[in-house]
């Protein structure tokens, strides 16, 4: 009799501790699910933000001519000069009265840099803006970044008209909302007048060009020759920036340029009566902004020298450099 009982006390402990242990598995269990099913929900959650985004961006684009001051040809206005600036509290809309994709106005969704354009859409994650012509198959509209790499990306799509100035050709416009890395905003040195037929440091120029599908800001930049570094700078309550895939003018005399060539829109100065310690016969011109610069090193044997030409780059990120006839403000 007691060797029975014993053994059903052991058989009772055994029961007890399957009972605790499968207790505490279970609870670990349910602890794990719903944490799994949290942090699902948050992926879900996020998922339906960006979808929610990339459909709102759609509709604010399409619902309007839009809107800056009093007008709806916003598309005239600069970023950040003159008297009415697209960044003082613009409507964009990129239609036109008859309901079709302007082309002035959505190109000139390049005049908006990168971030103040995506917060005025109310995104914020990476955001792209395409309009693509059906027949021929053409990109007729770019802003934004590239979200070929990117982890996750959602897509809103409208078919619309897209109008050329001429004719309306069936179009594609598709808002890309993707996670992943911010568009690039590197300048390039493209012309450089650096002896000009008129002696003065006020005719002496160089050109950049901003090749990216943003506009950049162009005074937080700096231009230096081989003696000396100024900052880019900008008249008071003025923002400067070069819109996408367009060329840009330092100079240290904005009036004289334009009297000597053309009205041209970007012309920037620099903060000193000359460009570095005046552009000589033998420099190294670098354009920089933090840990990037583009640079470019020339002497008088290269030519240019006080013939009235210039030295002009054979494509914006080549490494030749040729005389060239003066052609400011084209590249």
């Amino acid at each position: 009799m007691k060797r029975r009982n014993i053994i059903e006390e052991d058989a009772v402990t055994h029961v007890i501790e399957f009972t605790i242990a499968l207790t505490v598995f279970v609870i670990i269990l349910q602890a794990f699910t719903s944490s799994m099913n949290f942090r699902i929900g948050i992926d879900l959650n996020s998922n339906d933000n960006n979808i929610v985004m990339a459909r709102e961006v759609i509709s604010e684009l399409t619902g309007s001519e839009g809107l800056s001051g009093d007008s709806s040809a916003w598309e005239n206005n600069e970023y950040g000069t003159g008297s009415v600036q697209l960044r003082n509290g613009t409507t964009i809309g990129i239609l036109n009265s008859d309901g079709e994709i302007d082309s002035d106005k959505c190109n000139s969704l390049g005049k908006y840099p990168y971030y103040p354009l995506k917060d005025e859409l109310g995104v914020t994650e990476q955001l792209r803006i395409e309009v693509q012509t059906l027949v021929p198959k053409e990109t007729v509209c770019l802003w934004g970044g590239n979200p070929e790499t990117a982890s996750v990306s959602f897509e809103s799509q409208r078919y619309l008209l897209y109008n050329d100035g001429t004719n309306s050709i069936p179009a594609l416009l598709t808002v890309t909302v993707y996670e992943g890395d911010t568009p690039t905003s590197d300048l390039y040195l493209t012309e450089v007048m650096y002896s000009p037929e008129i002696n003065g440091f006020g005719y002496e120029w160089i050109e950049f060009y901003n090749p990216n599908d943003i506009a950049i800001f162009v005074n937080s930049w700096s231009i230096a020759d081989t003696d000396e570094k100024d900052n880019i700078v900008s008249e008071k309550n003025e923002v400067i920036t070069i819109p996408a895939k367009s060329v840009g003018i330092l100079t240290s005399s904005p009036a004289t340029f334009r009297e000597t060539y053309v009205n041209y829109k970007y012309v920037f100065s620099v903060e000193d009566v000359a460009i570095g310690n005046g552009l000589g016969t033998s420099e190294t011109i670098i354009l920089a902004k933090n840990s990037y610069n583009d640079v470019f090193t020339y002497t008088s044997e290269d030519g240019a020298n006080g013939n009235g030409k210039t030295l002009a780059r054979s494509c914006y990120n080549c490494a030749d450099w040729n005389e060239a006839v003066a052609s400011p403000g084209t590249i």
